[in-house]
């Protein structure tokens, strides 16, 4: 079974598909697919699109969930 990430719960609670992601990003669906699966890192113009898309801030997506800042 295949893990469900972050991205790809928040797209299909959207009702986006992976190739309607892919098609407004104008990029391949592959390309799309590893972005969501975490096997390639999303560009910060491609972030930002997504976040559009999606309706969500993109630091929310993009940012790791550990990520904490020092004092």
């Amino acid at each position: 079974m295949k893990e469900v990430t972050g991205l790809r719960k928040l797209r299909e609670d959207k009702g986006e598909s992976l190739t309607g992601m892919a098609r407004q990003l104008k990029i391949g669906v592959s390309r799309y697919y590893m972005i969501e699966s975490g096997k390639r890192p999303a560009t910060n113009e491609l972030a930002e699109a997504i976040g559009q898309i999606l309706q969500v801030p993109y630091d929310s997506i993009f940012l790791p969930m550990s990520f904490t800042v020092r004092k």
